[in-house]
Order: C-alpha cells, then sequence, then structure tokens
C-alpha cells in the first residue's frame, strides 16, 4: 500500500513538472495545473507516511500558487508543509511555516484564517518552548483585537498570561493580566474581570511590589 502510494505521488510530482515546462508553443508556466498535480503528491506522500516527501511537494505547491499570485492557496499549502514537520518532531520549523502562512493569510484579507493558524502553532510549541507560544498567542489575541472580537482576543491573552505566570515571568504576567482586565472591562464582564483581579495581586505580590497589589484592589473596589 505505502509502495503504491509512493509511486502515485513521483506520478503527480513529473506531471507537476511538464506543466512548468515552457517551450516553442507554451510560453508561460501552466502555475494552476503544477500546484494541483504538487497537492495531490503530497497527499499521496501523506498517506504513505512519507512526511519529509509531503512536506518537499506542499512547498512546490506552495511556490507555484505565490507564482500564481494565489496568496491564500500558497498559505494553506505553507501551513500544511507545516503539519508535515510536526509529524516529524521538527516543532520549531514547523513553527517557522505556520507563521509564514499566517502572514500571508493577513495579507489576503482573511484576518480570521491567520489568527487561528497562530493559535494553532502556539499549542504545537508550548511545552517546547512556551516563550515563543506567549509571542504567538500575543500575535493571535493582536489580529483579534483589530478584528474588534475581543472574546476570542481575551482568550488567547489568558493563554499567555498562564504562560507567564508557569514560567515565573511575573512582570510580563501583571501586563498581560492588566490587558486582559481592560477588555473584560469594556465587554462588560465585571465577574471575571473580579477573577483577574485577584489573580493579578497574586502576582504583584509574588514581585514583592504590595504597593501595586493595594492598588490593584482599591480599583476593584471602584
Amino acid at each position: 500500500m505505502a509502495a503504491q502510494k509512493i509511486n502515485e505521488g513521483l506520478e503527480h510530482l513529473a506531471k507537476a513538472e511538464k506543466y512548468l515546462k515552457t517551450g516553442f508553443l507554451k510560453w508561460k508556466p501552466d502555475y494552476d495545473s503544477a500546484a494541483s498535480e504538487y497537492g495531490k503528491a503530497a497527499v499521496a506522500f501523506k498517506n504513505a507516511k512519507q512526511f519529509e516527501q509531503a512536506k518537499d511537494a506542499c512547498l512546490r505547491e506552495a511556490v507555484a500558487h505565490e507564482n500564481n499570485r494565489a496568496l491564500f492557496h500558497a498559505a494553506k499549502a505553507y501551513e500544511q508543509a507545516g503539519m508535515m514537520l510536526k509529524e516529524m518532531q521538527k516543532l520549531p520549523e514547523a513553527v517557522q511555516l505556520i507563521e509564514k502562512a499566517s502572514m500571508m493569510y493577513l495579507e489576503n484579507g482573511t484576518p480570521d484564517t491567520a489568527a487561528m493558524a497562530l493559535e494553532r502553532a502556539g499549542k504545537l510549541i508550548e511545552n517546547v518552548d512556551p516563550e515563543k507560544a506567549v509571542q504567538l498567542y500575543q500575535q493571535t489575541a493582536n489580529v483579534f483585537e483589530n478584528e474588534e472580537r475581543l472574546r476570542q482576543a481575551v482568550e488567547l491573552l489568558g493563554k499567555a498570561s498562564r504562560l507567564l505566570v508557569r514560567g515565573r515571568r511575573f512582570d510580563e504576567a501583571a501586563l498581560s493580566i492588566q490587558k486582559e482586565k481592560n477588555i473584560y472591562k469594556e465587554i462588560e464582564n465585571y465577574p471575571t474581570c473580579y477573577k483577574k483581579t485577584i489573580a493579578q495581586v497574586l502576582v504583584h505580590l509574588h514581585r514583592n511590589d504590595y504597593v501595586a497589589a493595594e492598588r490593584c484592589v482599591r480599583e476593584s473596589y471602584r
């Protein structure tokens, strides 16, 4: 079964290369058809669990789509290449490609898809590189906030705050929780805002900043 799928993938690669060739009667490469064949090759290699070959096929598909100025499809292909790297446990490289995809989604005018890709990257890297995950969650929150999707934004900020506390980065955690509080106030979710105040007070106490802790409590009375 695996051998059959590998052969199928190789056939699709060969077809893709033909579509890219130019000649006397064919002046321009057929990027659209080539991208389609690279995509089929990637699926075949993935089914055969040949993730390195699948990743390479995805990258070639992405380049073909870029040459065809199909940014959304190029981004999808880069994201898929990232997922193949995930299968190979190459998480930092996977995240790098997913970040590239998210930038292309933004450029294409699809911020929701960009945000989902960034969040997915954060989940991938969270246990390996929490610092990078914090950065990705904060980026995702910014995208949602720019789109005025405040509930989604604050959810991602919460993930970042928890990782900062877990990493004992209390100064940054205090600022992150303050951002959460500001958004909860804006959407008038006061019960959660009070909970975040308690969390922020505890963070300030860990920082030995008793003045800031007291200020938090006084603000919550108001």
